[in-house]
């Protein structure tokens, strides 16, 4: 019946020689043992390696240095990575770990946290410590990865590291800013490549600070995110002096070395972004006129324009104060479009209506209309279409005066300037298509109009189209 054939299938199934089999590899139609060779190394190496896994514990308690340097030697990589740990935790950047962040960079070392404690820390740090002068310099550190080096070496081998751990930075920056800028991403893929990465440092310290006040970890209240912004003035401030990288995280130090390599940056564009911010606390967004708006979006838009200016660089015989303009009218430009685009998102998930209160009473728009019709929808009103094609007008006149500045830039800063000033354009074109409805319909340039969109706006850059009727 069943239930025997249920027992011998079990029994077979737990016969040595299958479970053997299974270990392995395959018994044949006739039963004989296939041995699966990778299989059986595998295993094999299994258990070396947890017989040396126990021996290295043991290594681990009475020479950590050992211990250390044996984790280390395991690959190139594993090598490079602790040069790397180096200039991340060398935060005063006066080439020497103190006790604290050696301790710091030993927790980042897979399968350590054993030698993390007080006793073992001090062991290596004594063993580390050759020169005894209470710090452990680069060549001491290094030598846990390959012992004893020529300082000509050392040095070589550490500025590879601090290029490596720059590189890292940046690609975190790139990739926050092609998951929350698609857009801009794109337009950064048609600049050089210093200059690609320098704007992506710059997207993600604007990113970060608007995080601040607009994200899903924001302050919870106003006096948390004022105290807030004044702390990240001070680090901008502190950034901008060069001095010690304490504190600081691989994005700011992508934007600490983009600061080096384009010297002609100036910060205040950054404060008037942090300022901006604290236009945008929950308690303080109210624009009466046109005139508070206008200062809002070229705090926390334009801005942008300027802080890039200096990356994207200008074309022969225009100064960097002659393209500043242009270059305000822009951020002016695409602020707008955001605001019109977010319409509906702003009002439903923050209460905060951004439009001019004094445009709303011309259209006869209130604000508890706009509250209303984003959180259950409904029509859209004949005020409010009047309204907004009002507020297109005015963005479409600002992209009008930015695009006579793009000639002003250098030749490889066109397209991508160019590129996202037309993108959004478009975002203002979708808001038309859906019947001025940003409440219930968000307008949005799909990625193959976008690449479409590649092809006439390259012609117009290597014709010299832009600014031109």
């Amino acid at each position: 019946g069943g239930a025997r054939m249920s027992l011998t299938v079990l029994t077979a199934l737990s016969s040595p020689l299958v479970l053997t089999a299974a270990a392995l590899g395959t018994l044949d139609g006739c039963g004989r043992l296939v041995v699966n060779m990778p299989r059986v190394l595998e295993l094999q190496y299994a258990y070396a390696k947890r017989i040396m896994s126990k021996g290295s514990q043991q290594t681990g308690a009475s020479d950590p240095v050992g211990f250390l340097r044996e984790q280390v030697m395991e690959s190139d990589k594993y090598r490079y990575n602790v040069l790397k740990l180096f200039v991340k935790y060398d935060t005063d950047n006066d080439g020497k770990l103190t006790k604290e962040q050696l301790k710091a960079a030993l927790k980042e070392f897979p399968a350590l946290d054993k030698l993390c404690g007080t006793e073992s820390t001090e062991s290596v740090y004594t063993a580390l410590d050759t020169d005894a002068d209470g710090m452990i310099d680069y060549n001491e550190f290094l030598s846990l990865s390959a012992g004893d080096l020529r300082l000509s070496t050392a040095d070589a081998l550490l500025e590879s590291a601090k290029v490596g751990y720059v590189s890292d930075s940046y690609e975190e920056c790139k990739t926050l800013t092609a998951e929350y800028a698609k857009t801009f991403y794109l337009a950064t893929l048609a600049m050089e490549d210093a200059k690609a990465k320098a704007t992506w440092a710059i997207y993600a310290w604007c990113r970060r600070v608007d995080e601040i006040v607009d994200g899903d970890t924001a302050a919870q209240t106003p006096e948390e995110m004022q105290e807030m912004l004044d702390e990240w003035m001070e680090r901008l401030d502190r950034m901008w002096a060069g001095r010690s990288r304490k504190g600081l995280d691989q994005y700011d130090i992508a934007f600490v070395d983009m600061l080096q390599q384009f010297p002609g940056s100036d910060i205040e564009p950054y404060r008037d972004m942090v300022k901006g911010m604290m236009m945008d606390i929950p308690d303080k967004v109210v624009y009466k006129t046109w005139d508070d708006l206008y200062l809002y979006c070229y705090r926390v838009a334009s801005t942008v324009g300027l802080m890039t200016l200096p990356v994207m660089g200008t074309a022969d015989g225009v100064t960097l104060e002659e393209a500043r303009d242009p270059a305000v009218s822009l951020g002016i430009a695409l602020q707008i479009t955001n605001i019109l685009r977010d319409v509906g998102e702003d009002a439903r998930d923050r209460d905060r209506i951004y439009l001019p209160v004094e445009d709303l009473e011309r259209f006869g728009v209130t604000e508890e209309y706009i509250l209303k019709t984003a959180k259950e929808g409904g029509e859209v009103s004949e005020g409010y279409r009047e309204l907004m094609k009002f507020e297109i007008d005015r963005a479409m006149a600002y992209y009008d005066q930015a695009e006579k500045g793009i000639p002003m830039l250098s030749p490889g800063a066109q397209l991508p300037v160019g590129l996202a000033a037309e993108l959004y354009k478009e975002i203002l074109g979708q808001i038309v298509e859906n019947g001025y409805d940003n409440f219930n319909k968000r307008a949005f340039v799909s990625k193959e109009r976008k690449l479409l969109s590649l092809p006439a706006l390259w012609l117009k850059t290597v014709t010299g189209g832009w600014g031109k009727e």
